[in-house]
Order: structure tokens, then sequence, then C-alpha cells
């Protein structure tokens, strides 16, 4: 699995709203003094399985992740493993607001190197990771929700003992 320092592998993916997202189009389309502050990005890159029992702890903390601090620069997309006809159902049920990208093919959670899911990659505005982790553990995810109050100056997130356990293990990418 890549890790932090590691250059984020470029992708295309379909968006269940429709349009493609690409990693390099997100990080270049700052500008202006926060852009210089984020130096282009940065983006939560959050992959997913519907079937994943452990996943679903983290939709509506990553949705929070989303709202905080998606408008001040650092947005998270959540890159589903599932079909695009099931991912557009779970966008339509849940409610989030944050991007949801097909990867059915695989290639892309292939690429980044994770064997589980949910799988979290912090990409820095410059492409480099600077942290990634698979499984949930709640303090992994409040560091990410420190270091994107801290690149956004938005306050920080903190997902607090009684909203989520303490850790879950990821559950095995099948297909990969």
């Amino acid at each position: 699995m890549l890790s932090a320092g590691d250059r984020a592998p470029e992708f295309a993916l379909e968006a269940v709203e429709g349009g493609r997202r690409t990693l390099s189009e997100r990080l270049s389309v700052r500008s202006g003094a926060l852009a210089e502050r984020l130096a282009g990005g940065p983006v939560l890159l959050a992959f997913f399985a519907l079937d994943c029992a452990t996943c679903e702890i983290c939709y509506l903390l990553w949705d929070r992740f989303h709202v905080r601090y998606g408008e001040a620069g650092c947005e998270l997309w959540g890159i589903g493993l599932d079909g695009r006809d099931d991912l557009e159902r779970f966008v339509e049920r849940s409610g989030v607001e944050f991007p949801v990208l097909v990867d059915a093919g695989l290639e892309t959670v292939r690429a980044f190197g994770a064997v589980s899911t949910p799988a979290l990659f912090l990409v820095r505005g410059d492409g480099t990771i600077e942290a990634s982790h698979e499984g949930f553990e709640r303090a992994a995810l409040n560091e990410l929700c420190r270091i994107a109050a801290e690149w956004t100056g938005v306050p920080a997130m903190e997902v607090a003992a009684g909203e989520a356990p303490e850790w879950r293990p990821g559950c095995t990418i099948h297909g990969l």
C-alpha cells in the first residue's frame, strides 16, 4: 500500500453524479492565496465497498469531513469498488454529499496498493501522499482531520469515543 511520501498515481474515474474526475485536474484547480497555502489540492481519497461492514461506520464521518473541509479546499472523494447502479442507489439512500467515483474494475485501488476497505489516502496538492490508512481507526481519522484543519485553517473535526469505535479491521477487497 502506498504511504507517506509516495506519489499518488494518476486516475480518471466516472462520477456517480456525472462526468469524470481526475487526480491531476483536482490538484491544479486552485488559484490565489488559498492555492499558495494548499499547493493546488489536497484531497482525501476514501476507497470503499458496499458489502464492507467497517465502511458502514465511515460514510457519515467522511461526509462530515467533506462538508467541513471541502469548501475550504480539502475535499473528500469516495471511490466505490461496486458497480455504478449500486453506487447510485447508495448515494440516493445515504444522502452523502461527497462525490462518489466508480472503480468497479479495481484498477485505481490496485494502483494505490490497498488490499482492504476502507482505505484512505490524503494527497497533498503536489501529488504526494501525506498519510494513508486501511481499516478504521478513530485516532487515524482524527489525525487526518487535524492535518486538514492545519492546511485549511478550519477548526479540526474530532470523532469522539461515543461516535465511533476505536478500531475495526478492514474488509478484504475481492477480485484483486
